[in-house]
């Protein structure tokens, strides 16, 4: 092989082995996404015209010129692909047996208590799954602890869909109580304020105006007891404290959103209503401006996430059962375990 072509060829490889005799290298190209590492063996101008023209041969086993093989080579020594960014294969996981692999990455949805945190959630259950291996696990889209409903948990490889789960339109259903404001946005914190109003306020006609003037592309400005960073710092953190921090409105998309039911009852009103949004929307803020809007003050009492995309809280595990299920399956583990040994 002459100098001409060998630089030629260096300059094709992202690395290159080179003896008297013959030369190893390896090219990536990427085509698609897909990035291919190729093992190629030139064989030295001593060859024959034939084996030196078929670039990506194996040199011969028996006599011949070989390839020299260095201590380290950049990449296998076989042909392989690999495409970037690919989606990882997971099991969603709907029942009954808890797997005891989750190598491969597990998905699995949970109905979360009220006062629990979500938090708290994946901190049991890999506490209880660690015998397991289970080392990386995660939810999808924070849920506070007043609220109950569907909380997506991934596990292993299955946490590098954690955005893409996060990412998806959900829906909620919840109960908003008028007449009286709260630090937080719900039945967590102390009542700041109370707002009297009568049926010139509150009617069919007012909550009409208020709930269409929600749809669609609107701003908020979360609420102070979020998990927003402001200047390196939560938001709830500085709530906790007694200070108040100036947040910039963020955009949100409320698809839908519909009043199910108004109650009235010892002096009591309360609303219930759905609603279908994206992700980053705070429905705390959302009751508050919806009240605002008619001449009044309220925060959310109850509220119950049902969907997350194509997911339904009606497919979820209630959390007990979940425990057990982990529980059983935990004890399978370490008596196989100990039946190897």
């Amino acid at each position: 092989m002459t100098a001409t072509k060998l630089l030629a060829l260096r300059r094709a490889t992202t690395s290159c082995y080179a003896t008297s005799s013959s030369v190893i290298f390896y090219r990536r190209k990427c085509d698609d996404g897909v990035l291919t590492r190729k093992r190629f063996v030139c064989a030295s101008s001593s060859s024959s015209n034939e084996s030196s023209s078929s670039s990506e041969e194996a040199p011969s086993a028996n006599g011949g010129d070989r390839a020299y093989t260095p201590k380290k080579v950049w990449g296998p020594p076989l042909e392989v692909s690999k495409t970037l960014n690919r989606r990882p294969t997971v099991l969603e996981w709907r029942g009954p047996n808890f797997p005891q692999d989750q190598s491969d990455g597990l998905v699995f949805l949970v109905d979360k208590p009220q006062e629990w945190t979500s938090f708290d959630v994946c901190a049991k259950i890999k506490s209880m799954s660690k015998k397991m291996g289970v080392k990386k696990i995660g939810h999808c889209g924070t849920l506070d602890p007043m609220a109950t409903g569907l909380l997506i948990v991934v596990i292993g490889r299955a946490t590098k869909l954690a955005d893409e789960y996060q990412a998806k339109v959900k829906t909620y259903t919840g109960t908003i109580k008028l007449g009286e404001k709260t630090a937080s946005g719900d039945a967590d914190n102390e009542v700041i304020e109370t707002k009297p109003f009568g049926e010139d306020i509150v009617n069919e006609a007012s909550m009409e105006a208020a709930r269409a003037s929600l749809i669609g592309d609107i701003e908020q400005i979360p609420p102070m007891f979020s998990a927003v960073h402001v200047d390196g710092k939560r938001l709830y953190e500085s709530a906790r404290e007694g200070k108040t921090v100036e947040r910039k409105p963020r955009p949100v998309h409320v698809g839908a959103f519909s009043i199910k039911r108004r109650e009235t009852e010892n002096e009591t009103h309360l609303i219930d209503f759905e609603v279908t949004c994206s992700k980053g929307t705070y429905v705390r803020t959302l009751a508050e401006d919806f009240c605002e809007k008619m001449g009044t003050v309220g925060h959310l009492v109850k509220l119950r996430r049902e969907k997350i995309g194509d997911f339904d809280v009606k497919d979820a595990f209630e959390l007990p059962a979940l425990l057990d299920e982990i529980s059983i399956t935990v004890s399978e583990h370490q008596n196989q375990k100990n039946s190897y040994q």
